[in-house]
């Protein structure tokens, strides 16, 4: 028996201690989900004049990553849709997410896909028209039919980040042009808080009005969240409470997020099996912690556009870290590659964005009659900089 048969042997015949894994994924979304109350009631109540046979408001929904905004959504849209049924009223619920979409154009695919607009003549191919062109044919397909339509963009943050909000631009201005039929409400789900300031002033005006802040989890919270999911994805006794207060614990203190903490759940779990444990234990969570953090550094860093690879690796060749010196080696590596450098002013915003993903960290050291200095360091362990980025990379 080879290495690999032997894995799937022990996987096969090995004891699970899940007895219901769907319940740790991310597609999973509960009937009933704890502590978004108020922010489910909010969201149910401005679309509740779908009922009345006018538009809801166009939302936005903000928070952070893994506090519940897409989730509350799905839920809320599903009792929406079979409530809309039961009254013989159609209502059609698109949910893009933008940042899988990746362009203005496939996200316009996407909605006309889940719209069943590419069942009819005048299709929205897959590439091949204008941005204005296939906006045309959804708003000419939906007020041919009278149709009441929902649009969530998930990550909406992300569209206007590499498309800008021309899309947005035509959507909340299409009810001015659908004087025929139909209607259309947006749901846009962003991750930032400033994203609004992205925004043509018409665009942000339209778009946004209503909005509901989500706020992130604390660890009692999470704690009662993991406790509830626990009892459905874990067969009796694979799991303590105390390990749970543990991952609920160690995942509040970082980021309140219940999708990191319900993953470190998982992840454990999966870890336990694969040493044959009755059980999950500390050192399970511990390992899964570590896992999750390099994975996700991992992908942040292998992603990341070019320039802002430049200036992860300046910061690891820099002696002193300050600033100055940061940019200089960036410049020294930009012309190696013969690449344009960025403005210095642009570097310090790339940092910035660095700190605020927990790869590298920006101190203010003074220096007294000199004046204050920035010293940056990488928080992310060199090796998985090194991996990241690659050799020939790191080789230039």
């Amino acid at each position: 028996m080879t290495d690999i048969d032997d894995i799937f042997e022990r996987a096969a015949t090995g004891k699970s201690l899940l007895k219901n894994r769907q319940t740790l994924t991310i597609d999973y979304v509960p009937e009933k989900l704890p502590f978004r109350d108020q922010e489910s009631r909010t969201l149910a109540q401005s679309l509740s004049s779908v009922f009345k046979g006018t538009r809801p408001s166009n939302l936005l929904l903000f928070g952070k990553p893994g506090t519940g905004k897409t989730a509350v959504v799905k839920n809320i849209v599903e009792h929406l849709i079979a409530k809309a049924k039961e009254r013989n009223i159609e209502v059609i619920v698109p949910i893009i997410n933008a940042k899988t979409a990746n362009t203005a154009y496939k996200v316009l695919y996407e909605i006309a896909e889940t719209m069943g607009i590419n069942r009819e003549d005048k299709k929205v191919h897959f590439t091949g028209l204008s941005i204005g062109e296939a906006t045309d044919r959804i708003l000419q397909f939906i007020q041919k039919r009278n149709l009441h339509v929902i649009m969530v963009i998930d990550e909406i943050d992300s569209l206007v980040d590499k498309n800008g909000d021309n899309v947005l631009y035509s959507f909340t201005r299409a009810n001015e042009r659908m004087t025929k039929g139909g209607f259309i409400s947006l749901i846009g789900i962003s991750n930032s808080l400033t994203f609004k300031d992205k925004l043509d002033p018409r665009v942000r005006s339209s778009l946004s009005e209503e909005e509901t802040v989500f706020n992130p989890y604390t660890v009692e919270q999470l704690r009662q969240i993991l406790l509830e999911r626990s009892k459905l994805a874990f067969n009796d006794g694979a799991i303590s409470e105390a390990i749970i207060n543990l991952c609920a614990a160690m995942s509040g203190r970082e980021h309140g997020d219940a999708r990191k903490a319900i993953d470190l759940l998982r992840i454990a779990a999966e870890l336990a099996e694969r040493d044959h444990s009755s059980s999950v234990d500390e050192k399970h969570v511990r390992a899964a912690q570590e896992k999750m953090e390099k994975d996700n550094n991992l992908e942040v860093i292998k992603n990341a556009t070019t320039h802002t690879k430049f200036v992860i690796l300046a910061i690891t060749k820099s002696k002193n870290g300050n600033t100055g010196d940061v940019y200089e080696i960036y410049s020294a590596l930009c012309k190696d590659a013969e690449e344009t450098p960025l403005t210095q002013r642009r570097v310090t915003q790339i940092i910035s964005e660095l700190d605020q993903l927990g790869i590298v960290s920006t101190d203010v050291i003074s220096q007294g009659r000199y004046g204050r200095s920035q010293k940056i360091k990488i928080t992310v362990p060199i090796n998985t900089v090194y991996e990241a980025l690659g050799k020939d990379f790191i080789d230039r």
